[in-house]
């Protein structure tokens, strides 16, 4: 059987006429007959009706054409991935959110890029949302988002075509400069934190959506807080309370060096539960290149090492 065969028999169907699949293939209708004639032959099925007004597919034809798609789709993808695996680097890039992006993915970017040395790996860091609307856009190959999944964003998802991953869990911790006025507390009560001054990240922020999902559980709402400042990064939320400008709820995994050297602290917060979730969002289909797929699998893996 010649994929050929295939592919024209398949372009007729579509067509529904031998002259105009043969004028789309280029080739002459006698021999667009032939290939389909030797089509029939191998099934030993009759896969064509011709009547005056053009052609259609018979029973059995139906059947060839919907598995005919499937082999040639699958042939463009092994022609595609034989084309891609003879390029010298490949480039994929990912966006991520800020905390991912800069706390984390650095360490498995780097690793991924020792064990692939042909495939380069580059990341553009924004929000949550920005992240999302890049992905939608075609900008970034791979999303990965911090927060949770809401109603919206998951409908938002579905009619995109996007698939997601949960990757890991961390938790969103009351972060506290480390200096006197902090120094003995180590929990303090739910209702305490309406009287903090409060830092926190901008709209569409992951961190910030994670905070909220979190308050309304608790009827409790940004409104109600004392909030101080808002700051579109991390970083700078994490220098302003290191420098006893406020407090912020923060990805523990952010501040692994701000509470190893004291510079920060955590502090307990009674009743209150803020797990933060880090998810891939990617387009599956046919057309996944070996690099994307490479990626995705090398994340989900213990090889990742997350900074």
């Amino acid at each position: 059987m010649e994929l050929d065969n295939l592919k024209a028999f398949c372009v007729a169907v579509e067509s529904g006429s031998i002259s105009k699949a043969a004028r789309k293939l280029y080739i002459s209708q006698p021999s667009l007959s032939v290939k389909i004639q030797e089509l029939e032959n191998y099934y030993d099925a009759t896969l064509l009706h011709r009547t005056n007004r053009g052609i259609y597919p018979t029973e059995a034809g139906l059947i060839v054409y919907e598995h005919a798609q499937k082999i040639l789709s699958l042939n463009d993808s092994i022609e595609r991935s034989l084309e891609q695996s003879q390029q010298e680097v490949q480039q994929l890039v990912v966006g991520t959110s800020s905390t991912i992006g800069n706390f984390a993915l650095p360490c498995t970017v780097y690793n991924f890029n020792e064990k692939y040395p042909h495939y380069k790996v580059s990341l553009i860091i924004t929000n949550t949302e920005k992240v999302l609307d890049n992905l939608t856009t075609r900008k970034v190959d791979i999303g990965l988002i911090e927060g949770p999944i809401t109603k919206e964003l998951k409908q938002t998802l579905r009619q995109e075509g996007i698939k997601t991953r949960h990757v890991i869990s961390n938790s969103l911790i009351l972060t506290v400069p480390n200096d006197e006025s902090w120094q003995h507390v180590d929990k303090i009560p739910l209702e305490q934190i309406t009287e903090l001054p409060l830092i926190i990240r901008e709209e569409g922020s992951g961190i910030r959506t994670t905070l909220e999902t979190v308050l309304a559980k608790n009827q409790l709402e940004l409104a109600d807080l004392n909030v101080v400042m808002q700051l579109n990064s991390t970083n700078a939320i994490i220098s302003a309370v290191a420098s006893g400008k406020g407090v912020s709820f923060l990805p523990k995994i952010a501040l692994r060096k701000e509470l190893h050297y004291k510079i920060c602290k955590e502090v307990k917060v009674e009743d209150l539960m803020l797990r933060h979730n880090f998810t891939t969002l990617y387009y599956a289909n046919d057309n996944q290149s070996l690099l994307q797929t490479a990626f995705l699998e090398f994340l989900h893996s213990s090889e990742r090492g997350f900074c």
